[in-house]
């Protein structure tokens, strides 16, 4: 019996790359290209509807990530016309503006985009909270989204520096003098971060250096870890609060239930960040001067908390004692006892009743994932409930 005859090339070639068909048309096929695909394989292979549903999550993590992206883009774009030097990091830039094809643009959408990733980031954690998806199992994970929050701060702040104009320059000297009240470690700190006793060129480079390498890097270890503790701990899903189903949350295929949201709200997402990139431009005041202080002198937008509690409290109260205690406030809210189970409740409260009064149970208003429905007491199912 003749063996059959080998494929053409060009078929080989593409089975060599893409084991699963590019178009699954079956439910099996689509579970093996969401798990031999690079990019869908950070997906799981199947997620229960409930938990993708937009009113639930919002689509804030996966906004956070393709900001990442399109910063990452950016900043790449940047580095080809940028010199981070005390003499040109300011001419260049102004050059970008001017001389660059597109390049208002491409720092347009980079400095947008990493302010609205701090606002974004902010907002997915207080989901998260709001949620109860911070709970058993994942606290681990919120440490790290806490963690990952925090990079997103530093690499804003790193980042305002480097077009050496008088904003930056005189934000960045106040941040300085805010890490002076820190005890015992704020001097030596804050010297080590700016490079000497004052901003100047060193700082610039310092900046530099941590904005284009080692805040990436940051990104890549402990973003990877929680996307990966994201599938591990599985999805939190919404209910309410007399939820009983015995049969398990209804499961569907990652494609093309999930990407296909994802594709949809990147695209709009990007054509937005287009639309105000086209019209506002990322401020860019006079160059940095040492000699001429600006009045008031105020540190970046998501410091400016800080510096306003140095008005109502001791320096080191304010620098250093609030932040620090509302740091290990966040920490250990994971771990703090609960009254009842709350994941995948959003807001629940009684319809119609007064707290402590016997209608109480009659109704409850349950808000979840962004949607509001009264719904009759079932005396089986709230009997076991604590009082709200």
């Amino acid at each position: 019996m003749d063996p059959q005859p080998p494929p053409p090339l060009l078929k080989r070639v593409r089975a060599s790359i893409w084991r699963a068909p590019l178009r699954p048309r079956t439910d099996r096929d689509r579970v093996r290209l969401a798990m031999n695909d690079l990019i869908l394989h950070l997906h799981p292979p199947r997620v229960p509807r409930a938990a993708i549903a937009w009113s639930y999550t919002f689509g804030l993590g996966g906004l956070a990530v393709l900001l990442l992206v399109v910063l990452i883009g950016t900043g790449v774009l940047l580095m080809f016309a940028y010199t981070p030097s005390e003499q040109d990091a300011y001419a260049s830039v102004v050059a970008l503006e001017t001389e660059v094809w597109f390049g208002q643009m491409i720092r347009n959408l980079h400095h947008w985009s990493g302010n609205l990733l701090l606002i974004v980031a902010g907002l997915h954690m207080l989901r998260v909270f709001y949620t109860g998806a911070h709970r058993s199992p994942r606290e681990f994970n919120w440490q790290l989204g806490l963690l990952l929050l925090g990079l997103v701060a530093l690499g804003n702040f790193t980042g305002y520096l480097l077009p050496w104009d008088q904003l930056a320059y005189w934000a960045v000297t106040v941040a300085h003098s805010m890490l002076a009240y820190v005890p015992l470690i704020g001097d030596p700190l804050g010297d080590l971060l700016i490079g000497g006793e004052e901003v100047s060129g060193a700082t610039l480079r310092n900046f530099f250096a941590l904005h284009v390498i080692l805040i990436p890097l940051g990104f890549l270890v402990v973003g990877s870890f929680h996307i990966w503790r994201v599938r591990k701990d599985k999805f939190s899903q919404p209910r309410r609060l007399d939820d009983a189903d015995p049969d398990g949350p209804q499961m569907v295929t990652t494609i093309p239930h999930l990407v296909s949201r994802e594709v949809v709200f990147a695209l709009v997402v990007l054509a937005l960040l287009l639309g105000w990139s086209s019209f506002v431009d990322a401020p860019l005041g006079s160059a940095a001067n040492p000699n001429d202080p600006p009045n008031p002198t105020k540190a970046a937008w998501y410091f400016m908390g800080v510096q306003e509690l140095l008005l109502h409290f001791h320096p080191t109260f304010g620098a250093f004692i609030i932040p620090a205690f509302t740091v290990v406030a966040l920490v250990a809210l994971p771990y703090l006892p609960e009254d009842a189970p709350a994941e995948g409740i959003l807001v629940s409260v009684a319809a119609g009743a007064a707290p402590g009064s016997p209608e109480r149970g009659a109704g409850r208003l349950a808000v979840v994932g962004g949607s509001c429905c009264a719904k009759p007491a079932k005396p089986a199912g709230l009997a076991a409930l604590p009082a709200q």
